[in-house]
């Protein structure tokens, strides 16, 4: 019921120009995409947050060019904003991970409207060729229609029988899997545990290795993308960021020397915090790096003033609403933000209520 009343408030104000009207009064302020993957298959049921349809992320770009959005290349609009040189109502697509569907997919949407991108790419499954082994086996216990897993015989699964059609064992055995394998297996010990479970769960492994679906681009694959106007950037090596200066520092150079030796050389200067976490205690980390701005996963506009090692974004994926990613877009929402933020200010800033009668005389 939320959310019709929000769509249905969302449709109204549009109607009555007051997207026009954020759009007009927000003009100054940088827009920042975020995606992460596209659908292949059935990625969208699995993690509707993490993967977008094909079909939906077409309809984003079609309103971006039907309503005049300039789109720039996230550094051009990073030097112009600082410059005060940005066009109004700029926007900078960003997409993280490097999941193989940008290549196979979307980056024919993106030439189709000759809009660049920057996609940030995490490197350890890169270099590998391999899927990623913790969303491959949450992606099997989701998708398995095995009624109970014998866990006994194997030391990489909980020593007792599990119950999957009970959510929260599934989720359980399926983190322990995880931990299992992370911190004691070989990633060619990590594929054979995903293959004998795959079987154990009647799910195809070798299958989502062939669709590649929870797989990233390989190195002639990102090289590709410069023709399709995407440049590649940071994203650390194992997609961690860690309040550790040492193992944050070697994430970042071990990411910049798998990406040189993918794509055979380049710049790699601009940064994304895996999963949006970060601390402004890391900043000085990223410059002494040579990183020129890193991205989060906060909502916002930015502007001159924005630091540039917490840039904000607006998260696009299947469960946005075209109406709410217009509303984002225009800045509508933004506003909104900033009103609901004043407001709360106003109500701390105000004096409780005395318990007293004016002079201090209390009331028996």
């Amino acid at each position: 019921m939320r959310d019709i009343l929000k769509h249905a408030a969302l449709h109204i104000g549009r109607s009555f120009g007051l997207f026009a009207l954020a759009r007009w009064l927000t003009s100054d302020g940088l827009r920042v995409l975020a995606y992460h993957g596209f659908e292949l298959s059935d990625e969208t049921l699995f993690r509707p947050r993490l993967f977008i349809r094909l079909p939906d992320f077409a309809r984003r770009m079609e309103i971006l060019a039907k309503r005049g959005y300039p789109v720039l290349p996230l550094g051009e609009a990073l030097d112009k904003l600082t410059r005060r040189e940005l066009p109004p109502s700029a926007v900078a697509i960003t997409i993280d991970d490097g999941f193989y569907a940008v290549s196979a997919a979307a980056a024919a949407i993106l030439r189709r409207f000759r809009f660049p991108a920057t996609v940030y790419v995490t490197t350890y499954y890169a270099e590998r060729e391999a899927p990623i082994f913790r969303l491959v086996v949450r992606y099997m216990f989701e998708r398995t229609k095995v009624d109970r897993l014998d866990g006994t015989a194997r030391d990489w699964l909980p020593g007792t029988s599990v119950d999957l059609k009970c959510s929260a064992a599934r989720n359980q055995a399926a983190e322990a899997v995880i931990d299992f394998g992370e911190n004691r297996c070989t990633e060619n010990e990590r594929q054979d545990i995903c293959r004998e479970l795959g079987s154990l769960l009647d799910v195809d492994y070798d299958h989502i290795r062939r669709m590649r679906i929870l797989s990233l681009m390989t190195g002639p694959e990102l090289r590709e993308l410069a023709g399709f106007g995407i440049d590649v950037q940071l994203h650390t090596h194992r997609h961690r960021f860690p309040l550790d200066k040492q193992i944050a520092r070697t994430e970042v150079l071990d990411n910049r020397r798998a990406l040189s030796t993918l794509l055979g050389g380049g710049s790699f200067d601009h940064f994304c915090y895996p999963s949006g976490k970060y601390s402004s205690s890391q900043w000085p980390w990223l410059a002494e790096l040579g990183v020129k701005s890193a991205t989060t996963c906060e909502p916002g506009l930015n502007y001159p003033e924005t630091p540039r090692f917490g840039i904000h974004r607006f998260l696009d994926d299947s469960e946005v609403s075209s109406i709410t990613f217009e509303a984002e877009l225009s800045g509508f929402l933004e506003l909104a933000r900033r009103g609901r933020a004043r407001m709360r200010r106003w109500l701390a800033d105000r004096p409780p209520k005395s318990s007293q009668e004016p002079g201090g005389a209390e009331q028996s």
